[in-house]
């Protein structure tokens, strides 16, 4: 029965198999350059690369030796590739386990929050670097399989324009020219190799072809610059991301979203007679379920703050701030805590209880300008030792803590403090343990190690990796201190800020979407909710001036205007240097050494599989395998066989090779018609040498070059079908 021809696959040369293989591959690596506007730095291109093409010479190598279906064992040889790239340690030797693919399983979902929440190009984390190398593995598996097709050529070029355009797409920057240049030129190199003529024509036949393509390739270079970019359109990767302070948003889960945004924007500038520039609180996070902080809603019994129970002795100083609204829509206002009046602002707004934050539920900040009062506390240290914080019944979901807490963050907290004699010294042993050399700052180790988050899980992790950024460092010190039975909670807002002009011989502060920033409140009986400042980097720590009058630091959690650890260059510092974090750069040492060593181990697979087929029927008695390795031998120097032949027609074929011994041919033939034909059997048990006499007869005879190809691709791993030696086909 007639199959329709466009579904037909057609056997072509190993020569042009190879030829095939090649030019996809140099096509793929190319394209491959055009996806640094997606990921940031270049070490991950390795990974990548040696994963496609150790994929794509598997696809290769089976096809050469004619194997049909080369998609699944391709496709077995890349989860290998990727499981000893990315997950070495689950391995079970050099074969994967069910962790393996459990891992690889967890890594691909932390790739998939990596794209929603972060904005192109993102760090080279090792979950985005496998799912970039996987991605190309498997177009070269499918770049195979197009090969295979009637209209094989046209395929493939759809598919590598699609590839093209990705990273447009993604992060809405179209990739260099060259890329398309390169990988056009390519593409017709291709074309032409499946639209060659059995007979050459010459140049004058070849000629006008020719121009067309340069024509074409020069006018598809010209024209895309002169059109509008491409940009973002089919995913929120690469997206701004979403507002930190808006109605229904947690703000927590955001802040690191916002922190790791490319593009810096002004939020707000404002003035103060205060000393140094103060914190701006927006939100506090009370409620803790273990897994994150969530916005406290003030109830009736909410203790009031502010002036109203402060112990009198407590020296406190009045402070007015106006504060001008750039680029910041919220339904929430950053104010200096604890605010006390607020004048300026439009429409309806009220403070919360609960914070003393101030908040809408029908106006935003967009364009407000006002001013808050403020007070700013200045108690010793010694009056703050004296003060205890005493759990009553409105401080008890300040302490609240989930039941399934990891053992190690109790037994840091209380190894921590094991020398502080009060309240206040725990606090301070607390914020001086995370802010010390051993932790650092980093907004994007947590994203690609996977523990980014505030729970008590991620807590458990950044105490282990002591990498981490606001989100982690406030968290891990409001939760120690709720396991030592300090009342705690998270402010969220904005650093201080930057000193950005001077008016009327004041400083004008501006604040950043850099400066988003959490801080960890703690409460003290007779001084109320005091801000202390666990990251690095960040502020100044919370020091209260000693009896000798000695301030070791900043007070009341307030420091001198400074930059987040953050530099404009996308560094990212704690206190002792840049923050470590496993990227594409930890894996690419592994990643050449275990592709060379798959590439090797490639290599000599059919090789060794031809030698143990060879050795197992050379060990049987009977003759007849001894007949179907002569067989397999000559497919492999590319003799004809056909599975219709008898003994005796091949034998025939067989003679007219040069250089065959005619004469052990002819023994072994007897012995092989006598076993299967003679009721007596064989007359000659063993023919082992004959065979061997032939076989060696068959590579003498052979050049150099056959019998390369007969070891190193045997044709007859691919099964005894009929084979012949076949020449490049015309395609449509």
């Amino acid at each position: 029965m007639l199959r329709p021809a466009a579904r037909q696959t057609t056997r072509r040369s190993a020569r042009a198999v190879w030829s095939d293989h090649a030019l996809l591959a140099a096509a793929l690596a190319a394209l491959l350059s055009g996806f640094t506007t997606v990921i940031d730095g270049r070490s991950w291109y390795v990974s990548a690369i040696l994963v496609a093409i150790l994929t794509g010479v598997t696809c290769a190598v089976l096809r050469s030796v004619g194997v049909r279906r080369v998609w699944p064992i391709a496709m077995v040889v890349e989860l290998l590739v990727l499981a000893w790239i990315f997950v070495p340690e689950t391995m079970l030797g050099i074969i994967p386990t069910p962790s393996s693919l459990a891992e690889l399983g967890r890594m691909l979902g932390r790739a998939q929050d990596i794209m929603v929440e972060e904005a192109a190009p993102v760090a080279a984390a090792k979950p985005i670097v496998l799912v970039i190398a996987g991605a190309f593995g498997l177009l070269a598996i499918l770049g195979d399989w197009l090969l295979e097709r009637a209209r094989a050529a046209q395929f493939v070029g759809v598919m590598l324009v699609a590839v093209f355009v990705a990273p447009a797409i993604t992060a809405g920057d179209t990739p260099a020219v060259w890329i398309f240049i390169v990988v056009a030129t390519l593409w017709l190199f291709l074309l032409r190799s499946r639209t060659r003529e059995r007979t050459d024509r010459g140049w004058r036949g070849r000629s006008p072809a020719l121009i067309v393509a340069i024509l074409a390739l020069m006018v598809s270079a010209l024209i895309p610059p002169l059109l509008p970019d491409i940009r973002a359109v089919a995913t929120s990767w690469g997206k701004a991301p979403t507002p930190v302070f808006g109605r229904g948003i947690n703000p927590m889960l955001e802040l690191g979203q916002n922190l790791r945004r490319n593009s810096t924007t002004l939020a707000l500038t404002y003035t103060t007679n205060a000393k140094s520039a103060p914190y701006l609180k927006v939100s506090t996070l009370r409620d803790f379920s273990g897994k994150t902080w969530h916005p406290g809603e003030s109830v009736a019994g909410d203790r009031f703050e502010g002036q109203i129970g402060l112990d009198p002795d407590i020296k406190t100083t009045d402070t007015l701030t106006t504060i001008s609204i750039k680029n910041l829509r919220s339904s929430l206002v950053p104010a200096p805590y604890p605010a006390l009046g607020i004048s300026g602002l439009k429409g309806p707004w009220q403070f919360e209880r609960m914070g003393l934050t101030i908040r809408s539920t029908r106006s935003d900040t967009r364009g407000q300008t006002y001013t808050v009062n403020s007070i700013k506390i200045a108690p010793t240290a010694d009056q703050m030792r004296a003060l205890a914080s005493r759990s009553r019944p409105s401080l008890e979901p300040y302490l609240t803590l989930p039941s399934n807490m990891p053992t190690i963050i109790g037994a840091t907290a209380r190894e921590v403090t094991a020398d502080a004699g009060n309240d206040y010294d725990r606090a301070l042993a607390l914020q001086r343990y995370l802010r010390n050399g051993s932790f650092r700052y980093s907004e994007s180790a947590p994203v690609a190690d996977g523990y980014d988050g505030n729970g008590v899980d991620v807590i458990a992790q950044f105490l282990d990796k002591k990498t981490g950024y606001c989100v982690h460092f406030s968290s891990t010190m409001a939760v120690m201190a709720r396991t030592l039975g300090i009342p705690s909670r998270i402010a969220v807002g904005y650093a201080p800020g930057d000193v950005i002009d001077i008016r009327a011989g004041k400083n004008v502060y501006g604040n950043t979407s850099d400066d988003l920033h959490a801080w960890t409140e703690l409460y003290f009986e007779g001084a109320g909710w005091v801000g202390f400042e666990p990251t690095p980097g960040v502020g100044s720590a919370t020091a209260f001036a000693e009896a000798n009058g000695v301030v070791p630091e900043s007070t009341g959690g307030e420091g001198d205007a400074t930059q987040r650890p953050g530099g404009l260059d996308g560094q990212e510092f704690g206190a002792d240097g840049p923050a470590p974090t496993e990227t594409a750069d930890s894996t690419t040492t592994r990643t050449m050494v275990v592709t060379f060593a798959g590439l090797l181990l490639l290599g000599i697979t059919p090789w060794l599989l031809r030698h143990i087929r060879r050795w197992w029927r050379t060990s049987r008695r009977a003759v007849d395998p001894l007949w179907h390795e002569l067989e397999d031998t000559a497919q492999d120097f590319g003799i004809v066989t056909s599975r219709a032949d008898t003994p005796r027609g091949f034998a025939s074929r067989l003679r007219t090779r040069k250089g065959v011994n005619v004469e052990a041919l002819d023994r072994l033939l007897r012995q092989v018609e006598a076993e299967r034909f003679s009721r007596a059997g064989a007359q000659e048990k063993d023919g082992r040498a004959d065979l061997r006499a032939v076989l060696r007869s068959l590579g003498e005879g052979a050049s150099r070059g056959e019998r390369l190809r007969a070891a190193a691709l045997p044709r007859s791993l691919a099964g005894r079908g009929t084979y012949a030696v076949l020449r490049p086909e015309v395609l449509a």
